[in-house]
């Protein structure tokens, strides 16, 4: 998709070797990662941009506010993050108030455990020689 849309902007006739090298190699190397056991590194690369994309979309309604049109580029961009970053600081706010409930919850399995486990001293043979006294 993106290379389509790079063919359609600029003329495959106007494009350097270089840059045809350079863009051949970066597919090249997506293949190679998408056929690899490491290709959950995709999924990162991918959520990056689906990240940046709703930035982006964020950013846009933010500038075509007619209040905040006198805003600068560069801070319309800056409330957009802060506005992304909202649900991450929802999820974080709501997991450190539950944790009170999760930790007593995990003490109580712990002192289940500990009182199933029954301390003992190893067993050696016969003829074991400690090797330091």
């Amino acid at each position: 998709m993106m290379l389509l849309t790079i063919f359609a902007v600029i003329g495959i006739e106007t494009w350097s070797t270089a840059a045809l090298l350079g863009y051949s190699l970066l597919a090249g190397l997506i293949l190679v990662l998408a056929l690899s056991s490491q290709r959950w590194l995709l999924w990162y690369l991918f959520g990056g941009m689906a990240y940046w994309l709703a930035v982006e979309a964020i950013q846009s309604i933010v500038a075509g506010r007619p209040m905040l049109s006198e805003l600068s580029e560069w801070h319309s961009y800056i409330i957009a993050m802060g506005i992304s970053w909202l649900p991450l600081a929802g999820w974080v706010l709501y997991r450190a108030l539950r944790y009170e409930d999760v930790s007593q919850s995990v003490q109580q399995q712990r002192q289940l455990q500990a009182a199933r486990y029954i301390e003992h001293t190893p067993v050696y043979d016969d003829d074991y020689q400690p090797r330091f006294h």
